[in-house]
């Protein structure tokens, strides 16, 4: 899961919350009042919906303010349930208090006079309690079985091996279920032989190899344990790096080096870092991007159909093979995954890539030839008018792949990088379309391509999203640059 998609869920939690506490509390008005429910809102009488409208608005906001100011939305894989569990109890208490108050303000004066009042805000504190804990408790429960099944995992780099190292990647490995994997140990030799003997990573390579660890390994995050005051200058390095490929740095502990028996008081588990870089985007903006993903690569896909039964139809009917092109691309966080694609070559086109070769028509590491003798006539078409994208959709519906993003390479044109730079691509989503296409496609330079690629990642909106999707249409139109 990106830093995004973990914000996106940050920010969804809050809306499900007071939805779920608005249940509670018609729940509990229709279990005490022994109305039914259309007659709930007759029995609010009132002649000014203007002021029930504000009223129910505060009444919102003081149900989200009680549920954050008592910790129910902080982020991190490590949550304890018992404390969280006091925390539930907390704000519900006073969630139940403000309900009280918004139920007097708007109610009937018979109801203003009634016991039933409070007994209405009773039930609604227990009702709201067993929901809040039961839906976080569930959510977790199902997450952190996702995670000790290998999905949603973090991979971290760990620089440096001194205690303070070991108990966090100790704690690490005591918990499955948070989902961390640690790729290795960074540092010029093991300072603590509790590290060196435990088994739960390697050392990978000294403090000078994190530039091409970092080129080499998927990792989502850089966890830095040596003290900043004397290791200042590698750190400072090792930040600039990661800079490069959009990766986060944390630091684990304190700005400050206190005695060695003091230092493992400070571990409190991974939420107890420093953020010294992190580039994710806006969760809000990025929650619209994967909820039009979804909704526009599913429609496109139904609409689509009759379109896609007609060119699998008619690549089978030309040309020997497969329908569908299935290749291994480099996509989020350099994690490898399988792009779909109508298939526009001969069968065997990958074996016979020595042979054409020394004819690449571009200049860097990227490999595109005009009258490729391995296209089929079928195929030349379908990539001049971009046919051949269309199961890509698919790819965008689970999540692997964006409608707008850089465009994911191949292994053989990412093992060709020769600048970190160019590698900060992934630290976002692949897509569909973007500059690239809207520019040129393949008449653009290499440099150029990815100078596009980083324009867009600094620069990314939703609109600038919008702008790029309504460009693609022309471009295909034209098939500019298609190859």
């Amino acid at each position: 899961m990106t830093p995004s998609n973990r914000a996106t869920i940050l920010e969804l939690a809050p809306i499900g919350d007071i939805a779920l506490l608005f249940c509670c509390l018609g729940l509990s008005y229709v279990t005490t009042i022994h109305q039914p429910v259309f007659d709930v809102l007759n029995s609010l009488e009132t002649h000014y919906p203007i002021q029930v409208f504000s009223a129910t608005f505060v009444l919102a906001l003081g149900w989200h303010t009680a549920l954050r100011v008592n910790g129910l939305y902080r982020g991190g894989r490590r949550r304890e349930s018992l404390r969280e569990t006091f925390k539930a109890g907390w704000a519900c208490s006073f969630c139940a208090l403000l309900s009280l108050v918004w139920l007097w303000l708007i109610g009937s004066e018979s109801m203003r006079n009634s016991v039933d009042l409070v007994v209405v805000a009773v039930l609604f504190g227990i009702m709201s309690f067993a929901a809040i804990l039961t839906t976080r408790l569930i959510s977790r429960a199902i997450i952190q079985a996702f995670r000790a099944r290998g999905r949603n995992r973090r991979h971290i780099l760990i620089v440096g091996t001194n205690r303070r190292a070991n108990s966090f990647v100790r704690e690490l490995a005591g918990h499955p279920e948070w989902g961390y994997c640690v790729q290795g140990f960074v540092d010029d030799q093991w300072w603590s032989k509790q590290t060196a003997d435990s088994h739960l990573g390697a050392l990978v390579g000294g403090l000078d190899s994190v530039p091409e660890l970092l080129r080499t390994l998927p990792v989502d995050e850089v966890i830095v344990a040596l003290p900043l005051a004397s290791f200042y200058q590698q750190i400072a390095g090792i930040i600039s790096s990661c800079r490069d490929h959009g990766i986060a740095v944390r630091f684990l502990g304190t700005f400050f080096d206190r005695q060695d028996s003091k230092r493992t008081a400070l571990l409190r588990g991974p939420i107890s870092t420093i953020t010294l870089h992190d580039e994710s985007w806006n969760a809000w903006a990025f929650m619209i991007k994967r909820g039009a993903d979804v909704m526009i690569s599913g429609l496109l896909l139904m609409v689509l159909a009759p379109l896609f039964v007609m060119i699998a139809l008619l690549i089978k009917l030309t040309s020997p093979g497969p329908v569908f092109f299935r290749q291994t691309r480099i996509g989020y966080g350099k994690r490898p995954f399988e792009i779909l694609k109508f298939r526009t070559m001969v069968q065997n086109a990958e074996r016979l890539m020595a042979q054409v070769e020394h004819l690449n028509e571009t200049q860097g590491p990227t490999f595109k030839l005009k009258n490729d003798p391995r296209i089929t006539p079928t195929g030349k078409f379908l990539r001049k008018t971009s046919l051949d994208e269309i199961p890509q959709l698919f790819n965008v519906l689970i999540g692997e792949m964006s409608l707008v993003g850089p465009r994911p390479l191949p292994l053989r044109d990412y093992e060709g990088f020769s600048q970190d730079w160019h590698r900060r691509r992934f630290s976002v989503k692949p897509g569909i379309t973007c500059l690239w296409q809207i520019m040129g496609r393949s008449s653009i330079g290499f440099d150029e391509w990815m100078a596009l690629d980083m324009r867009y990642i600094d620069q990314w909106s939703v609109w600038l999203d919008i702008k790029i999707l309504f460009q693609t249409i022309p471009a295909v139109f034209r098939g500019s640059g298609a190859v």
